[in-house]
């Protein structure tokens, strides 16, 4: 989609949790060639979820060019609880990784795809992170139309044009409380420049109003009574390495979930440039904090 294609794509973690618990008979239908085995493997899977969440605006790494992992989260999720902690990667976070100069860490995927982003990221934060979720942009704009929208409160005049971007973009949506549908919405998350403090910062900020809006909406039944067709969406425009039975587990426990249940932070550090380009600097002390709080890694 070009260089000024900047989507956000978190809907597949609300499909995770309020999703697969829900449609048991077309999921093993679809999905499951032993159901015996599977069920075992329900039985077995434990109450801890964690992952990286890479959103893209292309699954093909191979045969796309410039395709960058716009949006980096860490999910970490406790089943039995149904606490979810998330904390966001800025995209031109300084990183590195063997055998490549350090540089913005979402170049990493158009290096090696999903697998080398992983390893870049628990390169930097000191992690062992098996799993991920990576999708692609047009699940969410299919997801948004499919459920009627999402409400969300624009906090400032999104004007922007790029008519040389594949394809041309036009953004203009007014400030203000309204029903974003699928295409306003892919606008609205693609919308970088403009926002007070010009940061990146910002934006992440209004990719979480949107990811707890879209919790309230997918949430209704409404909704939940499209799921073949997010199913379908899902199949085409996600890829993952989570084994299927933690993905139904996490579904099973759908009760336990709620907006109320879901942290969303940014990964500390500060903006800055170095050799005249703008990155993101992580504060590794603050960071650890963080991650032995969430129980990602050990004190030392």
């Amino acid at each position: 989609m070009g260089k000024f294609f900047k989507a956000f794509i978190i809907t597949l973690l609300l499909i995770v949790i309020f999703f697969f618990g829900i449609i048991g008979y077309f999921l093993v239908k679809s999905h499951i060639e032993n159901p015996g085995d599977f069920l075992n493997e329900l039985l077995e899977a434990d109450n801890k979820l964690t992952f990286l969440l890479l959103g893209v605006d292309n699954l093909d790494v191979k045969n796309a060019q410039n395709t960058r992992s716009d949006t980096i989260m860490l999910v970490n999720m406790d089943l039995e609880s149904g606490k979810v902690d998330i904390v966001s990667v800025p995209r031109d976070t300084y990183a590195g990784l063997e055998g490549y100069k350090k540089q913005k860490i979402n170049h990493f995927y158009n290096y090696g795809g999903s697998e080398l982003t992983l390893q870049a990221v628990n390169e930097l934060l000191g992690t062992n992170i098996e799993y991920y979720m990576t999708i692609d942009y047009k699940f969410v704009q299919e997801i948004v139309d499919t459920i009627g929208g999402v409400d969300v409160n624009v906090p400032v005049d999104m004007v922007y044009s790029d008519p040389w971007a594949e394809p041309p973009l036009e953004i203009n949506i007014p400030a203000g409380q309204q029903t974003l549908n699928g295409e306003n919405s892919i606008k609205f998350l693609r919308f970088r420049k403009g926002y007070k403090d010009g940061s990146d910062l910002s934006r992440v900020a209004s990719q979480q109003q949107f990811v707890s809006a879209f919790i309230q909406k997918i949430k209704k039944p409404e909704s939940l009574i499209k799921t073949p067709l997010i199913m379908k969406s899902y199949d085409k425009y996600t890829l993952s390495n989570i084994p299927f039975s933690k993905i139904v587990k996490s579904g099973l426990n759908v009760n336990k979930f709620s907006s109320e249940n879901i942290t969303m932070q940014t990964l500390p550090g500060v903006p800055d440039y170095k050799n005249k380009v703008s990155y993101f600097f992580m504060n590794e002390k603050e960071t650890d904090e963080l991650l032995i709080t969430m129980g990602l890694k050990q004190g030392g």
